[in-house]
């Protein structure tokens, strides 16, 4: 039996319970990492979103606005949370576009909605875009568009989602 290579079935044991240990305890790490992709990756898109709105009516002469929106693409008040959110130029009638989805379990909430960018005086209406994880792990983040139209990203504070 001396001569007798491999392992007994309690070192294997021993070996499974602390590769199970090590995977509990990164577990919640990994979960607050994908939510806080998700918020980053959300306030990035809606970042895009708000540089286009800007940019296409500036290039169009047309004002243009950004909301979030219901899945239908209709604007909703400012500050309820919306899953969606859509931009497009004022044609004089009413735009039909479809909605963009924010991704999964992430809201945004506008301070003033829709947010309006005038081509010929390059201003906007001020507002403050709030992003946030609706499972709460993720700190919140913010987009704040100034009057002159340009956007930063800063972090929210924790109330901003309740």
């Amino acid at each position: 039996m001396r001569n007798a290579s491999g392992m007994t079935l309690i070192e294997l044991l021993f070996g499974i319970v602390i590769v199970s240990l090590l995977a509990g305890l990164a577990a919640p790490g990994f979960r607050q990492s994908l939510r806080s992709t998700a918020v980053r990756a959300g306030t990035y898109e809606l970042l895009a979103g708000l540089q286009q709105t800007r940019g296409s009516s500036i290039v169009e002469s047309r004002p243009g606005l950004l909301c979030p929106s219901d899945s239908a693409g209709n604007c909703v008040p400012a500050a309820t949370s919306s899953a969606f959110w859509r931009w497009s130029l004022d044609s004089g009638g009413s735009p039909a576009l479809v909605a963009q989805a924010l991704p999964a379990g992430v809201v945004a909430r506008a301070s003033r909605s829709p947010v309006w960018f005038w081509p010929h005086a390059l201003n906007a209406s001020t507002s403050t875009l709030t992003i946030c994880d609706v499972h709460g792990i993720a700190p919140p983040r913010a987009i704040v568009v100034s009057v002159t139209g340009r956007a930063r990203i800063i972090e929210a504070p924790g109330s901003a989602c309740t």
